[in-house]
């Protein structure tokens, strides 16, 4: 949300480099970025593979950009004079952002934190290439399972896949109708 707060609303050098840049996961395929990981992270200081910590982040720099685009779509249609006026008011730049874009754009957050949660859930193109025998990832196990026709197992491992994106679907979907609850009191008690 502050790269598509950065890129929406301030004027810098820079500026559209940053996000370019942003958007550069996306325009890579899978099983290169992937092999990048690998060749990234394998000597040290930087010795991550095997380790669930690459993993994790391959998943959030894949996904930074889904993100980055819901904050920028948000923020494109909400009015720059809402931000000006907490600005004259006498709020600075952190604290108009804290308190006034932030909670306009909480849904676009969800959002991309919902698509996201579901590609990292499903992903098997960059993933396959980073995990080890100590870290395997439902995805792989099922390709795995498809691969040696142990396809009840495959099913059954589909199926707890689905009940754990539901289940956290969910529970997004409740965190985004607490949120809107708690700004609509806000603004009746404002």
């Amino acid at each position: 949300m502050i790269i598509a707060f950065l890129v929406v609303r301030k004027q810098f050098v820079g500026k559209g480099l940053m996000d370019l840049t942003s958007m550069l996961t996306f325009a890579v395929p899978g099983t290169v970025v992937g092999i990048g990981y690998i060749l990234a992270f394998n000597e040290r200081p930087l010795l991550l593979t095997g380790t669930g910590a690459i993993i994790v982040l391959l998943f959030i720099f894949r996904n930074v950009p889904v993100g980055i685009r819901a904050g920028v779509a948000a923020l494109q249609q909400i009015d720059p004079a809402i931000e000006e006026a907490a600005t004259n008011l006498g709020a600075g730049s952190g604290r108009t952002f804290a308190t006034v874009t932030l909670p306009l754009i909480t849904p676009a957050f969800f959002s991309g934190l919902a698509y996201s949660f579901v590609r990292c859930m499903t992903a098997i193109s960059a993933v396959i290439f980073v995990v080890s025998g100590r870290w395997n990832l439902i995805t792989i196990a099922i390709l795995g399972l498809v691969e040696n026709a142990d396809l009840s197992q495959a099913a059954a491992f589909s199926l707890v896949l689905i009940a754990i994106v539901l289940s956290a679907l969910g529970l997004i979907q409740v965190g985004v109708g607490r949120v809107a609850t708690s700004q609509m009191g806000y603004e009746a008690a404002g």
